[in-house]
């Protein structure tokens, strides 16, 4: 369990720079974020910077917890952490998701009229 803080830490890095292309095998791969690529780059940032904090703590929880308990309360944060960080991550890449769609509409809908 002590490796996950690392782990998460190395893991977000690539996706915070945005060098990971949309793929279906790594990322946050939801229908949102395999619809639009800047909501791809911009929703996996998004997770990998929450995924950063959250493997920073999980580190730094290592140096103070005591030994006996230290398993069980990091096993608890890590779930915890993840679960947050996927629904609120997910919830916000589908708004963007849907902003962006329906912006797009409204910028033709806008042009349209401008050159009518």
């Amino acid at each position: 369990m002590e490796a996950i803080g690392p782990v998460l830490v190395l893991f977000s890095l690539p996706f915070i720079f945005r060098l990971v292309p949309p793929n279906h095998f790594f990322g946050l791969r939801i229908r949102a974020t395999l619809r639009d690529r800047s909501v791809w780059y911009d929703a996996n940032a998004l997770v990998a910077r929450h995924m950063l904090l959250l493997g920073v703590v999980l580190v730094s929880l290592e140096f103070v917890l005591p030994m006996r308990m230290r398993i069980g309360m990091l096993r608890v944060i890590a779930t915890v952490g993840f679960v947050t960080i996927i629904i609120a991550d997910w919830r916000t890449a589908n708004r963007w998701e849907r902003e962006r769609r329906h912006g797009d509409a409204r910028a033709t809908d806008l042009a349209r009229r401008l050159h009518a």
